[in-house]
Protein backbone atom coordinates (compact mmCIF):
# COMPACT_ATOMS: atom_id res chain seq x y z
CA UNK A 1 0.00 0.00 0.00
CA UNK A 2 1.27 3.47 -0.87
CA UNK A 3 2.21 6.03 1.76
CA UNK A 4 -0.77 8.17 0.71
CA UNK A 5 -3.21 5.30 1.13
CA UNK A 6 -1.75 4.41 4.56
CA UNK A 7 -2.18 8.01 5.67
CA UNK A 8 -5.76 8.03 4.42
CA UNK A 9 -6.51 4.80 6.27
CA UNK A 10 -5.02 6.19 9.48
CA UNK A 11 -6.97 9.44 9.14
CA UNK A 12 -10.32 7.67 9.08
CA UNK A 13 -9.49 4.66 11.25
CA UNK A 14 -12.49 2.48 11.90
CA UNK A 15 -14.93 4.97 10.39
CA UNK A 16 -14.74 3.19 7.02
CA UNK A 17 -15.89 -0.03 8.66
CA UNK A 18 -19.22 1.29 9.85
CA UNK A 19 -20.58 2.42 6.49
CA UNK A 20 -21.14 5.80 4.99
CA UNK A 21 -24.89 6.15 4.98
CA UNK A 22 -25.33 6.06 8.75
CA UNK A 23 -25.23 9.81 9.29
CA UNK A 24 -27.17 12.57 7.58
CA UNK A 25 -25.43 14.16 4.66
CA UNK A 26 -24.53 17.82 4.68
CA UNK A 27 -25.25 20.52 2.14
CA UNK A 28 -22.29 22.50 0.82
CA UNK A 29 -22.28 26.06 -0.50
CA UNK A 30 -19.35 28.32 -1.40
CA UNK A 31 -18.13 30.07 1.74
CA UNK A 32 -18.41 33.87 1.94
CA UNK A 33 -14.64 34.06 1.37
CA UNK A 34 -14.78 31.97 -1.84
CA UNK A 35 -14.30 33.46 -5.28
CA UNK A 36 -17.34 32.70 -7.40
CA UNK A 37 -18.27 32.96 -11.06
CA UNK A 38 -20.19 36.11 -11.99
CA UNK A 39 -23.87 35.23 -12.27
CA UNK A 40 -23.32 31.78 -10.72
CA UNK A 41 -22.77 32.19 -7.01
CA UNK A 42 -22.95 28.43 -6.42
CA UNK A 43 -19.77 27.80 -8.46
CA UNK A 44 -16.54 28.58 -6.62
CA UNK A 45 -13.14 28.97 -8.29
CA UNK A 46 -9.46 29.14 -7.51
CA UNK A 47 -6.35 29.33 -9.69
CA UNK A 48 -2.67 28.55 -9.31
CA UNK A 49 0.10 28.78 -11.87
CA UNK A 50 -2.32 29.34 -14.75
CA UNK A 51 -4.56 26.36 -13.92
CA UNK A 52 -8.12 27.33 -13.03
CA UNK A 53 -10.40 24.99 -11.07
CA UNK A 54 -14.15 25.53 -10.71
CA UNK A 55 -16.17 23.50 -8.20
CA UNK A 56 -19.93 23.10 -7.77
CA UNK A 57 -21.35 21.07 -4.87
CA UNK A 58 -25.03 21.22 -5.89
CA UNK A 59 -24.71 20.22 -9.56
CA UNK A 60 -25.93 16.61 -9.30
CA UNK A 61 -29.20 16.20 -11.22
CA UNK A 62 -29.25 12.41 -11.44
CA UNK A 63 -30.60 9.74 -9.10
CA UNK A 64 -31.21 11.62 -5.84
CA UNK A 65 -30.52 8.56 -3.71
CA UNK A 66 -26.86 8.95 -4.65
CA UNK A 67 -26.71 12.06 -2.46
CA UNK A 68 -27.36 10.01 0.66
CA UNK A 69 -24.25 7.92 0.08
CA UNK A 70 -21.62 10.09 -1.60
CA UNK A 71 -20.98 13.79 -2.17
CA UNK A 72 -20.73 14.45 -5.93
CA UNK A 73 -18.76 17.57 -6.85
CA UNK A 74 -18.70 18.87 -10.41
CA UNK A 75 -15.13 19.91 -11.09
CA UNK A 76 -13.89 21.82 -14.13
CA UNK A 77 -10.15 22.18 -14.72
CA UNK A 78 -8.84 24.63 -17.31
CA UNK A 79 -5.19 24.52 -18.33
CA UNK A 80 -4.04 27.98 -19.38
CA UNK A 81 -0.36 27.11 -19.29
CA UNK A 82 2.27 25.77 -21.70
CA UNK A 83 2.68 22.48 -19.86
CA UNK A 84 0.58 19.32 -19.48
CA UNK A 85 -1.48 18.93 -16.29
CA UNK A 86 -2.20 15.62 -14.58
CA UNK A 87 -5.68 14.61 -13.43
CA UNK A 88 -5.43 11.87 -10.77
CA UNK A 89 -7.92 10.96 -8.05
CA UNK A 90 -5.21 11.02 -5.40
CA UNK A 91 -4.63 14.72 -6.13
CA UNK A 92 -8.10 15.72 -4.88
CA UNK A 93 -9.63 15.83 -1.40
CA UNK A 94 -12.15 17.61 0.78
CA UNK A 95 -10.49 18.84 3.99
CA UNK A 96 -12.58 19.82 7.00
CA UNK A 97 -12.03 22.63 9.46
CA UNK A 98 -10.44 20.19 11.92
CA UNK A 99 -8.10 18.64 9.35
CA UNK A 100 -10.02 15.49 8.40
CA UNK A 101 -9.50 14.48 4.77
CA UNK A 102 -12.14 13.02 2.46
CA UNK A 103 -10.12 11.75 -0.53
CA UNK A 104 -11.73 11.49 -3.97
CA UNK A 105 -13.11 7.96 -4.38
CA UNK A 106 -12.11 6.06 -7.54
CA UNK A 107 -15.41 5.05 -9.21
CA UNK A 108 -13.66 2.41 -11.35
CA UNK A 109 -11.92 -0.79 -10.33
CA UNK A 110 -8.33 -0.86 -11.56
CA UNK A 111 -5.95 -3.68 -10.63
CA UNK A 112 -2.36 -4.75 -11.27
CA UNK A 113 1.05 -3.38 -10.43
CA UNK A 114 2.37 0.13 -10.99
CA UNK A 115 3.56 -0.44 -14.57
CA UNK A 116 0.73 -2.67 -15.81
CA UNK A 117 -2.64 -1.53 -14.41
CA UNK A 118 -5.74 -3.18 -15.84
CA UNK A 119 -9.38 -2.07 -15.75
CA UNK A 120 -11.65 -4.71 -14.19
CA UNK A 121 -13.03 -6.93 -16.96
CA UNK A 122 -16.60 -6.57 -15.73
CA UNK A 123 -16.77 -2.89 -16.71
CA UNK A 124 -17.96 -2.34 -20.27
CA UNK A 125 -17.49 0.67 -22.56
CA UNK A 126 -19.31 3.90 -21.80
CA UNK A 127 -20.52 4.87 -25.24
CA UNK A 128 -21.69 8.34 -24.25
CA UNK A 129 -19.30 9.84 -21.68
CA UNK A 130 -21.02 12.38 -19.43
CA UNK A 131 -17.89 14.45 -18.91
CA UNK A 132 -16.87 17.22 -21.31
CA UNK A 133 -13.35 17.88 -22.51
CA UNK A 134 -11.02 19.68 -24.89
CA UNK A 135 -7.39 18.65 -25.46
CA UNK A 136 -7.81 15.96 -22.80
CA UNK A 137 -6.35 12.43 -22.88
CA UNK A 138 -7.57 9.62 -20.62
CA UNK A 139 -5.21 7.35 -18.69
CA UNK A 140 -4.41 4.23 -20.77
CA UNK A 141 -6.25 1.77 -18.50
CA UNK A 142 -9.48 3.69 -19.23
CA UNK A 143 -9.08 3.41 -23.01
CA UNK A 144 -11.80 0.81 -23.60
CA UNK A 145 -14.29 2.77 -21.48
CA UNK A 146 -14.32 5.73 -23.84
CA UNK A 147 -14.11 4.78 -27.53
CA UNK A 148 -13.04 7.83 -29.49
CA UNK A 149 -11.51 9.71 -26.56
CA UNK A 150 -7.73 10.23 -26.99
CA UNK A 151 -5.48 8.11 -24.76
CA UNK A 152 -2.29 9.13 -22.97
CA UNK A 153 0.49 6.55 -23.15
CA UNK A 154 2.05 6.52 -19.67
CA UNK A 155 0.22 4.71 -16.86
CA UNK A 156 2.81 5.33 -14.15
CA UNK A 157 1.87 9.02 -13.97
CA UNK A 158 -1.57 8.20 -12.58
CA UNK A 159 -1.93 4.74 -11.11
CA UNK A 160 -1.35 4.16 -7.39
CA UNK A 161 -2.16 0.50 -6.59
CA UNK A 162 -2.59 1.15 -2.86
CA UNK A 163 -4.92 4.08 -3.40
CA UNK A 164 -7.18 2.10 -5.72
CA UNK A 165 -7.13 -1.01 -3.51
CA UNK A 166 -8.33 0.91 -0.46
CA UNK A 167 -10.54 3.70 -1.80
CA UNK A 168 -12.35 1.82 -4.58
CA UNK A 169 -13.66 -0.66 -2.01
CA UNK A 170 -14.83 2.34 0.01
CA UNK A 171 -16.67 3.70 -3.01
CA UNK A 172 -18.22 0.29 -3.75
CA UNK A 173 -19.55 0.02 -0.19
CA UNK A 174 -21.03 3.51 -0.47
CA UNK A 175 -22.99 3.60 -3.70
CA UNK A 176 -23.94 1.34 -6.57
CA UNK A 177 -21.64 2.20 -9.52
CA UNK A 178 -24.52 2.71 -11.96
CA UNK A 179 -24.09 3.68 -15.60
CA UNK A 180 -25.15 7.21 -14.67
CA UNK A 181 -22.61 7.53 -11.86
CA UNK A 182 -19.79 6.12 -14.00
CA UNK A 183 -20.57 8.03 -17.18
CA UNK A 184 -20.60 11.39 -15.35
CA UNK A 185 -17.35 10.70 -13.49
CA UNK A 186 -14.22 12.70 -14.18
CA UNK A 187 -11.64 10.18 -15.46
CA UNK A 188 -7.94 10.23 -14.78
CA UNK A 189 -5.77 11.59 -17.57
CA UNK A 190 -3.95 14.71 -18.72
CA UNK A 191 -4.97 18.14 -19.94
CA UNK A 192 -2.85 19.64 -22.67
CA UNK A 193 -2.23 23.41 -22.95
CA UNK A 194 -5.43 25.34 -23.72
CA UNK A 195 -7.41 22.27 -22.67
CA UNK A 196 -10.13 21.63 -20.13
CA UNK A 197 -12.11 18.79 -18.61
CA UNK A 198 -15.30 18.82 -16.56
CA UNK A 199 -16.99 15.97 -14.69
CA UNK A 200 -17.93 14.67 -11.25
CA UNK A 201 -15.64 13.59 -8.45
CA UNK A 202 -17.20 11.54 -5.66
CA UNK A 203 -16.37 11.88 -1.98
CA UNK A 204 -17.69 10.43 1.24
CA UNK A 205 -20.75 12.22 2.56
CA UNK A 206 -19.59 15.08 4.76
CA UNK A 207 -20.54 14.87 8.42
CA UNK A 208 -22.85 17.86 9.09
CA UNK A 209 -21.15 18.48 12.45
CA UNK A 210 -18.48 20.33 10.46
CA UNK A 211 -19.08 23.98 9.71
CA UNK A 212 -16.48 24.44 6.98
CA UNK A 213 -14.69 22.33 4.41
CA UNK A 214 -12.33 23.06 1.53
CA UNK A 215 -11.99 21.37 -1.84
CA UNK A 216 -8.27 20.99 -2.48
CA UNK A 217 -6.46 19.95 -5.63
CA UNK A 218 -2.75 19.45 -6.08
CA UNK A 219 -1.79 20.76 -9.53
CA UNK A 220 0.95 18.64 -11.07
CA UNK A 221 2.77 19.31 -14.36
CA UNK A 222 4.12 16.31 -16.24
CA UNK A 223 6.77 15.95 -18.93
CA UNK A 224 7.45 13.45 -21.69
CA UNK A 225 11.00 12.96 -20.44
CA UNK A 226 12.05 10.76 -17.54
CA UNK A 227 13.60 13.42 -15.30
CA UNK A 228 10.51 13.79 -13.11
CA UNK A 229 8.56 10.54 -13.35
CA UNK A 230 5.97 11.67 -10.85
CA UNK A 231 5.57 15.15 -12.27
CA UNK A 232 6.28 18.55 -10.72
CA UNK A 233 3.88 20.11 -8.22
CA UNK A 234 2.89 23.57 -9.44
CA UNK A 235 0.80 24.42 -6.41
CA UNK A 236 -2.51 23.74 -4.71
CA UNK A 237 -5.93 25.25 -5.24
CA UNK A 238 -8.21 25.54 -2.23
CA UNK A 239 -11.90 26.32 -2.59
CA UNK A 240 -13.74 26.96 0.72
CA UNK A 241 -17.30 25.75 1.35
CA UNK A 242 -19.71 26.27 4.21
CA UNK A 243 -21.46 23.19 5.60
CA UNK A 244 -25.16 23.22 6.37
CA UNK A 245 -27.59 20.58 7.61
CA UNK A 246 -30.39 21.81 5.34
CA UNK A 247 -30.80 22.38 1.62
Amino acid sequence: MSLLARRCRAAFGVVSLIGLGACASAFLLPAPSAKTIAGAGNIAVDEVGGVRVSVQADAWQGDRSVLGHVQPMRVTIENRTRYTVRVRYGDFALVTDDGRRYPALPPFRVEGDLLSPVLYAGIGPIMMPGFSYRHFYVAPYFARLYPGVPVYARSYLFYDPGYYAFWYSDFRRSVKPSVEVLSLALPEGVIEPDGRVSGFLYFRTVDPKHTAIAFRASIVAIHDGTAELGGVVVGEVSVPFSVSRKR
